[in-house]
């Protein structure tokens, strides 16, 4: 497929965003993140594996194999997008035994180091892809293989990886440990959803043209995607956001229509919206915290009524039919959070959960959806492949360097090469410069301790579980800080497998400055930019909401033909779409080269555009929902295909830089308006609605089509 000819913007390589992100990351700080329960519950697990290690009188090797399966299995109960289940820490802690098992077997041949080395970093960064959660365990896993030597210095590699088991299995238990938090993820996930949806109506009270956030009700699905067994009032409440957001977006529009010729009653309206989001904050806070607000859902509800418009049922000579409209959208949206204010309730009050479907059957699907989605990165264009074998060179580099070595410590070369790179300019830069910086802090303080604790094992195991606990509690908070605790812990670990703290600090540092560079310079080398992903991303989009624009259309043509599995299907479509653009958008703004439009500021501005059509669309298909036994409407049908082709025409022209076909949308909408003007009574709304919102439609798709053709000129 040939590539855009749109023309690259000036300067084609700037620093400035690069240096911002790299200092805003160090500065970077969010408490409100932290998860001081899970940190405790965590760091209980990995002291009972160091006072058992004591005890027990284990060889240092296998002390330290057993504190690595239970730190990683303790660092895998608090990644934020994952259920910390029990079952976890134990399949993490078993790969964590396999990388043992391969790394020691493989120890004592230098040709055989390198060989499973390379092999492994292009497994674990090529199975990595699958998801954030994932990358974390298998980066884990990596780590423990290039520190497997050293585990294995006076145990066998069983040994050593039934021990990394065993430290799993202990956090398992420890999971198990209360306080318990009834489906605290999930919770946790529907209450951000609701705080986005009212960060929505906030917005849409003043400007109808304000991005809505789709992010959280892709998150809220994703987390209880990954539970077998879930309460029927939370699926009940997360199948409903969507018509929430469908009634706030209605509301709004309908106020847009009345801003002009009656300001007042549009600021009632807008008075509607603001109560609105007060309501779902407070839903937010019932299912967040469990515990009851300041204030009744009731008292919320009637106050947002209260401020609303209040005209007949139906138009007459004396009531404008765009204020009757308003009326009846308030009242559905009124319903709405009705509904959903009783669902939040026996949310907070944890009804028991139940089955959705079969463990076997969920386990088997999740493996089918993961192999075909590792089977499409077998490319070698996929940024997944690209980053697999650029994972892999580099590992191999920094095998060969650490085998060369002269120093003991010389694994930490390829152990913050494992850490630093990732498959992104934003996060390797970002995290490379960190970890450099962390580590030579986190090592120096240690080092200092040391000199107090190394001759004493039970402060050392002390000095281990404190640096253990504190790594926990900062992991979600700064990762800058969290990886000078690292450094500590890991230094005091390699103490309790015999090497001096001292000497381990410095050649740490310089064996960390060697791996973070080689890290960095291997992207440099083969970068996967974001920026050239742009294009083919934001094209994916478009054609997502023409597929939803042509189910939408056709159903307001044919109410009774309505497929409501298609529409889940393309809704599911956009929101995948648009989640994959926005985050490669976030990530080419902070890299440093420019090169061909459309850059991360040009995708917004398209965005924005294709958002607001998408408004038009949402009011469309709610109006729709409620007319489902309503008439078919002439012209409809046919002004549909237009539209389709319209973003057909637009989806072309990103990816090429042409487009072979020209959609003249407004003799559509001629069209459109001639076939619908006259009709009966029944369909008068419907009607009525159709012809607002095709006109926002049609003006949205030229908006964007406009800043899309305003690449190919120069600047």
């Amino acid at each position: 497929m040939p590539k855009p000819v749109f023309p690259p913007t000036e300067p084609l390589v700037t620093l400035s965003a690069p240096a911002r992100h790299i200092g805003g990351s160090i500065l970077e700080w969010k408490p409100e993140h932290a998860e001081p329960i899970h940190a405790i519950r965590a760091a209980s697990g990995i002291t009972a594996v160091l006072v058992a290690s004591l005890v027990l009188r284990f060889d240092s090797g296998l002390a330290a194999a057993t504190a690595m399966g239970a730190w990683s299995a303790g660092m895998a109960l608090l990644i934020p997008e994952v259920r910390p289940r029990p079952s976890l820490p134990i399949l993490v802690a078993t790969a964590i035994g396999v990388a043992i098992l391969f790394g020691g077997l493989s120890a004592p041949s230098p040709m055989a180091t390198l060989l499973v080395s390379t092999g492994w970093a292009w497994l674990m960064a090529y199975i990595g892809a699958l998801g954030s959660a994932v990358a974390a365990a298998t980066t884990a896993c990596g780590v423990a293989l290039v520190l497997a030597p050293v585990f294995t210095t006076d145990v066998s590699p069983v040994t050593a990886a039934l021990g990394a088991v065993a430290g799993g299995i202990v956090q398992a238990i420890a999971a198990l440990l209360p306080p318990w938090r009834r489906m605290l993820p999930e919770r946790m996930a529907l209450a951000e959803a609701y705080r986005a949806l009212a960060e929505d109506a906030r917005a849409l009270a003043d400007n109808m043209n304000t991005p809505l956030a789709t992010q959280k009700l892709v998150d809220v699905r994703e987390v209880v995607g990954e539970r077998r067994t879930v309460p029927q009032p939370l699926r009940e409440a997360i199948s409903q956001l969507y018509e929430l957001r469908a009634a706030i977006v209605a509301v709004a529009a309908a106020r847009a229509r009345l801003v002009g010729d009656h300001p007042t009653t549009a600021r009632h309206i807008a008075r509607v919206l603001r109560s609105t989001s007060t309501a779902l904050d407070t839903m937010a806070e019932r299912v967040a915290r469990l515990r009851d607000t300041d204030r009744d859902w009731e008292e919320q509800l009637s106050e947002a009524i209260d401020a609303a418009p209040d005209p007949p049922e139906e138009a007459d000579e004396e009531v404008p039919v765009p204020h009757v409209i308003a009326g009846q959208e308030i009242r559905r949206l009124h319903r709405a959070l009705h509904h959903a204010s009783r669902l939040a309730e026996r949310v907070a009050e944890g009804e028991p959960a139940t089955r959705i479907v079969s463990r076997r059957v969920r386990v088997r699907t999740r493996i089918s959806e993961d192999w075909e989605t590792l089977r499409t990165y077998l490319d070698m264009n996929s940024p997944a492949m690209r980053h697999a074998l650029r994972a892999a060179a580099t590992i191999a580099v920094a095998t060969g360097i650490t085998i060369a070595w002269p120093e003991d410590h010389s694994h930490w070369v390829a152990l913050t090469a494992w850490i630093t790179l990732r498959s992104d300019f934003a996060s390797t830069i970002g995290r490379g410069v960190q970890r450099i910086l962390g580590t030579a802090i986190g090592a120096t303080i240690a080092g200092v301790l040391s000199y107090v604790v190394s001759d004493d094992p039970e402060w050392t195991a002390a000095a281990v579980g404190l640096f253990a606990f504190a790594g926990y509690l900062t992991m979600p908070v700064s990762f800058f800080v969290f990886s000078a605790v690292v450094a500590g812990f890991a230094l005091f670990q390699i103490d309790l497998a015999g090497a001096s703290p001292v000497a381990a600090a410095w050649d740490r540092g310089i064996a960390t400055l060697v791996g973070g560079g080689l890290a960095l310079a291997f992207f440099a080398l083969w970068p996967t930019w974001q920026t050239r992903r742009l294009p083919d991303l934001l094209a994916e989009l478009i054609d997502a909401y023409g597929a939803y624009a042509r189910v939408v259309l056709s159903a307001q043509a044919y109410p009774s033909e309505m497929n409501e599995r298609r529409l889940r299907e393309t809704v599911d479509a956009i929101r995948l779409a648009r989640s994959q653009l926005s985050a490669a958008a976030e990530q080419a703004s902070v890299e440093p080269v420019r090169g061909d439009r459309p850059q991360s500021v040009d995708v917004q501005d398209a965005e924005e555009a294709l958002s607001r059509a998408a408004r038009a669309l949402i009011v469309l298909e709610g109006n729709a929902r409620h007319e489902k036994d309503g008439a078919e409407l002439p012209g409809v049908a046919e002004f549909g295909a237009a539209v389709g082709a319209a973003y057909e025409r637009l989806a072309e022209r990103v990816r090429t830089g042409t487009s072979s076909v020209h959609i003249d949308l407004d003799e559509a909408l001629d069209e459109l308006d001639s076939s619908v003007t006259d009709g009966d009574a029944g369909t008068r709304r419907r009607r009525r609605v159709l012809d607002w919102e095709t006109d926002i439609l049609t003006e949205a798709l030229k908006d964007t089509a406009l800043i899309i053709d305003s690449w190919s000129s120069d600047d």
